[in-house]
């Protein structure tokens, strides 16, 4: 019994001192480092802040940028048609106080968002343009264009024919072949198979009567002829083939009865008019 007890004290002397021996050596008081280890474990991870201003600004600009697209877009795409239909002769006037008279039967297209840094437009039928001073004016058609920085000319612009007539100040004609003549007041120029052809009016008005309501052909084939008439009263004229470039000239006014015109005409040229219904005619040679 007495041994035993004194084995055992041995062995936890022995415990004792092997323990001692691995006891942690700490930088810190002991309670300090326990503090320090306690407050890493409970203590929450800080969060990432994300600041949404710089997504923002980036949004806002790209919104700018698209506006300020649409807009130019929608300046260079954006266009008026204005059209004259047959039987009607009607005022256009532009954005810049430059007036259009239309003759029947014609269509003016233009820019009205850029207008006033690029005053150009498109013209088929036949005009009277009264510029207001500024800028270059500019009218393209099909078989030419026209040029001016302020005056008052006519335009006649159908099928193959191109001609232009100068009243008041001075007045560009370019064709197709980038050729190009001056006209003065009372000038009047053709383009006739690519080739300019010029004349000098005395009486330049001639080719603006029908503003008044006046018919002028000055050696027009008789195709021409009817074809004027027919925009003049919105119907439709036959005319047989061997009749198309026999060359008609006169003024006269522009009656209220369709008929009343083609008597006129017929009876110039030695040929007649049928009245095949309401609204359409032949024309035919004498027999």
């Amino acid at each position: 019994m007495n041994d035993k007890r004194l084995h055992s004290n041995k062995l936890e002397e022995k415990s004792s001192e092997f323990f001692s021996k691995g006891k942690i050596e700490w930088d810190k008081p002991e309670a300090d480092v326990w503090a320090e280890l306690e407050s890493s474990i409970t203590k929450k991870p800080a969060g990432k802040s994300i600041s949404l201003f710089p997504k923002m600004v980036k949004w806002s600009a790209a919104a700018v940028v698209a506006i300020l697209l649409g807009f130019s877009a929608l300046t260079f795409l954006y266009s008026k048609t204005i059209v004259s239909q047959p039987g009607e002769q009607m005022v256009a006037e532009l954005p810049d106080g430059s007036t259009v008279e239309m003759n029947a039967g014609s269509t003016l297209k233009y820019y009205p968002l850029k207008w006033m840094y690029n005053r150009k437009l498109q013209f088929a039928g036949e005009g009277f343009f009264n510029v207001q001073k500024g800028k270059r004016f500019e009218v393209e058609s099909e078989n030419g264009s026209t040029r001016v920085l302020g005056t008052s000319f006519n335009i006649y612009s159908r099928n193959n024919q191109y001609r232009v007539t100068c009243l008041t100040g001075k007045v560009e004609v370019v064709s197709n072949t980038n050729e190009s003549v001056f006209l003065n007041p009372n000038n009047h120029v053709e383009i006739e198979n690519g080739k300019f052809v010029m004349k000098t009016e005395n009486k330049a008005e001639n080719y603006v009567s029908w503003k008044n309501n006046q018919f002028f052909f000055a050696g027009r084939p008789l195709k021409e002829v009817f074809e004027e008439v027919e925009r003049q009263y919105g119907v439709t004229i036959q005319l047989h083939p061997k009749l198309y470039n026999r060359n008609f000239a006169s003024n006269f006014p522009k009656k209220h009865n369709v008929e009343e015109v083609l008597d006129f005409v017929c009876k110039s040229m030695n040929i007649k008019y049928i009245k095949q219904s309401e609204n359409v005619f032949l024309i035919v040679g004498e027999s």
